[in-house]
């Protein structure tokens, strides 16, 4: 099995193949996110499988990572935060403080390492494509734009961790869902001895814009960035 720096480093150069002004095709930004999270849970099972064959049951390595968010939140930014939940093997707590929104990102650390580069990616995403869409579309509403491109990057990441798994024979994807639930219980032990008692910040439920919301969800499955990532 590869480093986990060579694991990030493939990453990172798989989310700069969606920067369309480096020459990237229409096909290469579409696949970049999910090809990136197919080679994340990929190297996830290897680890999984590496650790169980030498009977590394307990003791799973959680560590705490930090991204720091602007003090008001966009509309975006809790729905990236769920994907990042849903898709990247991390628990995220929203922290409070001076003029920023401090975001503690918990999980091993090659899944936090990465959690935090789609995460800058994301909000890249999110942002540029309802751009885009506000100087083309009538009346747009963005929230449910937003709430679509959610749903269509999830669709996208859930059919490359599918992919992933596939790959793999039956008893080694039992073996690796195992160690998912010791990791998932892990990071829950560190959460409670870190952060006790938390409280989950409610969701206000909006009026959906169809026209708004099918634009942004179809835009999702394509996951096309116009700028550069910075490091």
């Amino acid at each position: 099995m590869k480093p986990e720096s060579d694991i990030l480093d493939k990453v990172r150069k798989l989310l700069r193949l969606a920067d369309r002004s480096r020459g990237a095709t229409e096909n290469e930004a579409k696949v970049a996110l999910s090809k990136a999270q197919e080679l994340m849970t990929r190297h996830n099972i290897d680890s999984a499988l590496l650790r169980m064959e030498a009977g590394e049951k307990a003791g799973i390595d959680v560590t705490k990572g930090l991204y720091e968010l602007p003090k008001s939140l966009n509309p975006a930014d809790m729905l990236i935060l769920s994907l990042l939940q849903s898709h990247f093997n991390v628990r995220v707590i929203l922290m409070s403080g001076g003029s920023k929104t401090p975001i503690d990102i918990i999980g091993a650390p090659e899944d936090v390492d990465f959690a935090i580069y789609a995460l800058s990616f994301l909000r890249e995403t999110f942002f540029r494509c309802w751009n885009e869409f506000k100087k083309t579309a009538w009346n747009p509403d963005r929230a449910s734009y937003y709430r679509g491109l959610r749903d269509g990057i999830h669709a996208e990441l859930t059919a490359a961790k599918k992919r992933a798994e596939d790959s793999y024979g039956d008893g080694d994807r039992q073996t690796y869902a195992l160690a998912v639930v010791d990791q998932n219980a892990a990071i829950t032990r560190y959460v409670d001895e870190h952060y006790g008692k938390l409280r989950n910040r409610a969701q206000r439920r909006r009026r959906v814009d169809s026209a708004s919301y099918f634009a942004g969800e179809t835009k999702g499955r394509t996951i096309r960035i116009n700028r550069p990532l910075t490091e």
